[in-house]
């Protein structure tokens, strides 16, 4: 069967009063240009391999990877006349490469790389199975990461922490399993800072400047790399004005501050945000601070403009590096290397190769080029988790207040409006999940078997498990938080 022309379409199969009740109407022939069936991909996804339940998301997915293998050579070598790769010739390099095709295409999220891998790799597990084939074409390790023999492809057979059984290849990132919304932990920031140590001692100075400056901006304001992006030449001269005055011992009013960043808002909504990020782990009660404005670009608050406590050192940390690498290029300088000009795009974040200003999706690039594939780590690790750990920790500080104060369902909403104020958030909607996370760290010292008598919980565990039980209550845990915000 010729594999080229392949549509990178599906039609559904309808079954008829005679067919297989397994088949479900999610189930599709995938179709070459020709008409022909490409029976690999069909019996695939119409097998019992793939329950009924998750064959519209295989779909999806099976469809992504012959897509890929499609247009393989012109992405690759960039052939506009090569011919799609044959399933049945596929090695782990090409499985390398397809977690590059995923990332140019979709962007740099493990979950999505990893589940799109993993499917590939059952695809490939079918045929193999089902096909008769006179070579290994995928060899899978058992869960000691043992081979019997290796083949084009080699796997691992792995058990989640859930006992669910799942396959596994090297290609996939490597990072921490915990939920997508989850804050970036104390160890992998720490591992950061190792990495920036060796990038340092390597001579790798306008790197090093550069991630260190990031990490500590988005550490100190929770902001979205594609506002950190967005920074240009007037808000580091705006923070330099605060900075030299406060220098001066004429430290700047917030009414100079709403008038300098050309903000509507008025005194009283930065007071709050003030005395918020003050009581929070970010700050401290002496804290001399400093507002920098942030374009917000996400959302229904989308291209409005919002202001956000720092500390004076952070706001001095950014004016060294505009004015030590973007304005100067001391990097370049020291190396005896000619100025390219970084100052002229007016951005804070210039390409350390291009020398272009970069966007958010660059920045995110760039990140995972030095810190998942220069420097690998079992942490999960992208800028965008500091958002999660900023927001959490403003939620867990008025969360102890509350308890402590017993605050009530109105003093929650208006903390939480607050705090929105600060994230960029249009809704608190979007910021319940935060105060889950916030109220299980709050209660992550308490008794665990508060939550049924003994009794109780000796009769569940007996019924349902000492695990599923320890899940339930937990959930009822996380589920107090959102009682006191509905």
């Amino acid at each position: 069967m010729k594999l080229d022309s392949l549509k990178i379409d599906v039609k559904d199969c309808l079954p008829s009063d005679e067919s297989d009740p397994n088949i479900s109407w999610e189930s599709s022939l995938f179709l070459h240009g020709n008409g022909e069936v490409n029976w690999f991909a069909t019996d695939f996804l119409m097998s019992d391999a793939i329950p009924n339940r998750s064959k519209k998301t295989a779909k999806g997915m099976i469809r992504y990877f012959l897509e890929y293998l499609e247009c393989y050579e012109n992405w690759k070598y960039n052939d506009i006349q090569g011919r799609p790769f044959p399933i049945g010739l596929i090695t782990d390099s090409h499985l390398y490469d397809y977690v590059q095709y995923i990332e140019d295409d979709i962007g740099l999220n493990r979950n999505a790389i990893a589940n799109r891998v993993r499917m590939a790799l059952r695809f490939l597990e079918y045929v193999q199975k089902y096909y008769h084939l006179s070579y290994t074409l995928i060899a899978i390790a058992n869960t000691d990461g043992e081979y019997f023999t290796k083949g084009l492809v080699n796997a691992e057979r792995k058990i989640s922490p859930y006992g669910k059984r799942y396959l596994h290849h090297d290609c996939i990132p490597h990072c921490e399993s915990y939920g997508s919304r989850s804050p970036i932990t104390d160890t992998a920031i720490e591992s950061l800072y190792d990495d920036l140590d060796i990038l340092e001692a390597e001579g790798d100075l306008y790197r090093f400047e550069f991630f260190s400056t990031l990490i500590s901006l988005l550490e100190a304001t929770g902001i979205r790399v594609s506002e950190a992006a967005n920074i240009d030449t007037h808000t580091i001269e705006v923070l330099r004005a605060q900075v030299n005055a406060s220098l001066s011992g004429k430290a700047i009013g917030l009414d100079e501050i709403i008038s300098l960043n050309k903000l509507t808002i008025n005194t009283q909504s930065l007071q709050a945000a003030q005395a918020i990020y003050r009581k929070s782990a970010l700050g401290s009660a002496n804290d001399q601070l400093i507002w920098i404005k942030i374009k917000t670009t996400k959302g229904k608050n989308k291209d409005k403009f919002r202001i956000i406590p720092i500390s004076f050192t952070t706001a001095q940390y950014l004016i060294r590096f505009y004015d030590d690498y973007i304005v100067n290029e001391l990097d370049r300088i020291s190396k005896g290397l000619a100025k390219v000009n970084r100052a002229k795009f007016g951005k804070l974040f210039v390409h350390p190769s291009s020398h272009l200003p970069m966007s958010g999706i660059m920045i995110s690039r760039l990140f995972y080029d030095v810190f998942s594939r220069k420097f690998k780590s079992k942490h999960k690790r992208s800028p965008h988790l500091f958002r999660h750990r900023f927001i959490t920790l403003l939620v867990l500080q008025q969360l102890k207040a509350l308890k402590t104060n017993i605050g009530g369902t109105q003093l929650a909403i208006l903390i939480l409006n607050r705090i929105k104020g600060l994230t960029g958030h249009a809704s608190i909607k979007a910021m319940l999940h935060y105060v889950e996370l916030a109220e299980a760290e709050l209660y992550e010292d308490e008794d665990e078997s508060e939550v049924f008598d003994r009794v109780t919980r000796d009769h569940l565990v007996a019924e349902l498990g000492a695990e599923h039980v320890a899940e339930i209550e937990a959930g009822l845990r996380l589920k107090k938080a959102k009682q006191a915000f509905i």
